[in-house]
C-alpha cells in the first residue's frame, strides 16, 4: 500500500505553493470540467475519487489563489532508479489560470516533497489521447516508459490498461526546471 508523501502541510516556491487538504472532500466550481480535460476521452478523472482511493491531494496556490490541485502517493517499485516512486495520479489548473506556469511549478515541490520521503522516481500515467499532457510532462524532463512495474494493490484505480507511463528520476541535484538546468 502507499506510504504518506509528505509530514509538512506545505511545501512552498518562487513561482507556486501546495498546501495540503484539510478537509477530505473538496471541490470548487473548476474541477468538473478538469476531470473531463484530464482523462481525454475516459471515464472522467474526479478528485474525490482519487482522494477516496488513498491519494494525498494539495492545493495549488498562485499569486496568493488557489489556481489548481494536485494529487499524488508514493508506492513500491521494483526499478534500477529506487524502490520508491511517487505516482502522480491527479494534477489541473483552473481554466482561468491555464498558461501561466504554475502547474509547471508545482510539479518540483511535490517531487521535493516525495524525495525527502524517500521517492527516487516519478510516474505520471496518462490517457493516451491526451497529447496535452504528454506535452507537458516530456516539458518538465519526464521520458515515456515501455511499461512499469507497480504492484497491482499500488496501482491507482480508473488508470487505463492502455495508458502511457511517463517517469523521471528524483535527483536532488538535478534543476527543478529542466528547461533552464545548467549544463
Amino acid at each position: 500500500m502507499s506510504s504518506p508523501i509528505a509530514q509538512a502541510s506545505s511545501v512552498t516556491g518562487e513561482r507556486a505553493a501546495i498546501v495540503a487538504f484539510d478537509e477530505p472532500i473538496v471541490s470548487a466550481e473548476w474541477m468538473e470540467e478538469a476531470a473531463q480535460a484530464i482523462a481525454g476521452r475516459a471515464a472522467p478523472c474526479r478528485l474525490q475519487d482519487r482522494l477516496d482511493d488513498g491519494d494525498q491531494g494539495w492545493w495549488i496556490i498562485g499569486d496568493g489563489e488557489v489556481v489548481g490541485a494536485l494529487c499524488g502517493r508514493l508506492v513500491h517499485v521494483p526499478s534500477d532508479a529506487g524502490s520508491q516512486a511517487l505516482i502522480w495520479t491527479w494534477l489541473a489548473i483552473d481554466a482561468r489560470w491555464r498558461a501561466f506556469g504554475y502547474g509547471g511549478a508545482a510539479v518540483p515541490l511535490l517531487e521535493q516533497a516525495a524525495h525527502q520521503a524517500g521517492a527516487e522516481l516519478a510516474l505520471a500515467p496518462l490517457p493516451p489521447d491526451n497529447g496535452v499532457a504528454l506535452y507537458f510532462w516530456l516539458r518538465l524532463g519526464y521520458t515515456p516508459l515501455r511499461s512499469v512495474a507497480v504492484d497491482p494493490d499500488d496501482r491507482p484505480k480508473g488508470v487505463a490498461p492502455d495508458a502511457l507511463w511517463m517517469q523521471r528520476p528524483l535527483d536532488p541535484l538535478r534543476s527543478p526546471d529542466p528547461c533552464h538546468a545548467e549544463e
